[in-house]
């Protein structure tokens, strides 16, 4: 008699003890689901892969001598000039390409852009900058400068000296040559853009243009630590290693 009446208390409680068994199983189903969602977008999105950026300079046998880098010490603090540039003839597609130099400590630099013709020297820009530090540039097309195809020019920032002070002039100088591109290398640089077609650039040996582009993302974006492991990494290949990166 007491076995029928427990056999007959399990059987009207198994029904709410599998009720709540299959809600327990059913919220334990619906938070794994949830914790799932969270995590997949972020499991399944690819890491950020920072793009390789080849540099191959150019194959030529008229390179000039390049004057990349120069120091001087002014009351006990060194000062650096240091033009963006390769030590060989860097080259550019652009009739009024931006070129830039990177100064260690604020100092005003005297800019200046010369042709080199067979007949000599003409001189085409100089032009004072104010001072400031860090990696600074010029626009040729502010300045209404345009480079013909298959000339050099050489460049250079100057440190303006203060009278008061005796020093040796800080100079840096480099060489810049306009380029016409091939059909094929035309077609490349229409159909990449951003990281693509510094690569391209930089892979072509069309120096200006790579540093330009990669550096007018990074004035965009200059938090992007990505596009300034970039330059760097573009500069290290011409042998330029700055004292910080802007």
């Amino acid at each position: 008699m007491k076995q029928s009446k427990l056999l007959a208390t399990v059987k009207q409680g198994l029904p709410l003890v599998i009720t709540i068994l299959l809600v327990t199983v059913a919220s334990i189903s619906s938070a794994a689901e949830q914790t799932q969602a969270v995590k997949g977008p972020q499991a399944n999105k690819p890491s950020a892969v920072r793009p390789t950026i080849l540099y191959k300079p150019p194959l030529r046998d008229d390179t000039h001598d390049v004057v990349s880098q120069s120091a001087q010490s002014i009351e006990g603090k060194a000062t650096i000039l240091q033009i963006l540039a390769p030590d060989h003839t860097g080259l550019t597609l652009q009739s009024q390409p931006t070129l830039y130099w990177y100064a260690h400590t604020p100092v005003a630099v005297r800019f200046t852009i010369t042709a080199i013709e067979k007949n000599g020297a003409n001189p085409l820009l100089k032009v004072d900058i104010k001072k400031a530090a860090g990696i600074q540039q010029l626009d040729l097309g502010k300045h209404g400068i345009s480079l013909q195809s298959e000339l050099s020019y050489q460049w250079s920032v100057v440190q303006v000296m203060d009278k008061s002070k005796q020093s040796t002039t800080t100079i840096a100088s480099g060489i810049i040559e306009r380029m016409k591109p091939g059909e094929g290398l035309s077609s490349r640089i229409k159909k990449s853009q951003g990281t693509k077609l510094v690569n391209v650039y930089a892979i072509e040996g069309i120096w200006y243009d790579a540093l330009e582009t990669i550096s007018s993302m990074i004035n965009k974006s200059p938090e992007d630590k990505n596009l300034i492991a970039i330059r760097k990494s573009l500069l290290e290949q011409a042998g330029l290693h700055l004292a910080a990166e802007n």
